[in-house]
């Protein structure tokens, strides 16, 4: 019994530091999962990314921000709706997936409690969850992150939660998404610049 504390204490130290198994770089593994609004319907990580369509043609595809979450985590509550806010204002797509046997409905209800809009994918049986390195048997660590280029290779990945850290800087530059304009002043009614 005594060994088995260090051993549960030394899985969530190395869980927390924010190694998962795939790494920037590396192309991400491909998934097929239901939709939480609608179990009828299935969405798939090419249908955003995907390096042959992205070798075909160089305009096609959008950076793709996948959120690992549970209906128990406390940091999704505080992340998520951060990402949301985030990619609103962006042309990028953001996929909570849900590691939790639950029943759909429960986490679409829990995602519209924490102001996410974004539907969500329902990975059930957690098998995303461990082809990405988040779960590890039954056990899934979240709120886990992986950003993704439009030609499907990993970008960013993140285990874990740290308010103080600039997630949305570190989004946009990883993806090389362009800084957002705030100042509205150089932009006429007619929509152009300049004047």
């Amino acid at each position: 019994m005594k060994l088995v504390v260090p051993a549960l204490l030394l899985a969530s130290l190395a869980w927390s530091s924010g190694s998962l198994k795939v790494q920037p770089g590396q192309i991400a593994p491909r998934f097929l999962l239901v939709k939480l609004d609608n179990d009828s319907k299935r969405q798939a990580l090419r249908d955003f990314a995907d390096s042959a369509r992205r070798a075909a043609d160089s305009t096609w595809g959008k950076p793709v921000v996948l959120s690992f979450w549970s209906t128990t985590c406390v940091n999704c509550r505080a992340e998520m709706p951060r990402i949301q806010a985030w990619a609103n204002g962006r042309d990028v797509a953001y996929l909570p997936l849900l590691v939790e046997n639950i029943d759909p409905a429960a986490g679409m209800q829990w995602l519209q409690k924490v102001g996410v809009s974004s539907p969500g994918l329902h990975d059930r049986y957690q098998v995303v969850g461990k082809n990405y390195g988040v779960c590890e048997g039954s056990v899934c660590t979240v709120p886990a992150l992986v950003a993704i280029r439009p030609d499907g290779r990993v970008a960013l990945t993140r285990s874990g939660y740290d308010p103080q850290e600039p997630l949305e800087a570190l989004l946009d530059s990883t993806l090389g998404i362009p800084k957002m304009v705030e100042d509205s002043s150089r932009t006429s009614s007619h929509g152009k610049t300049g004047g």
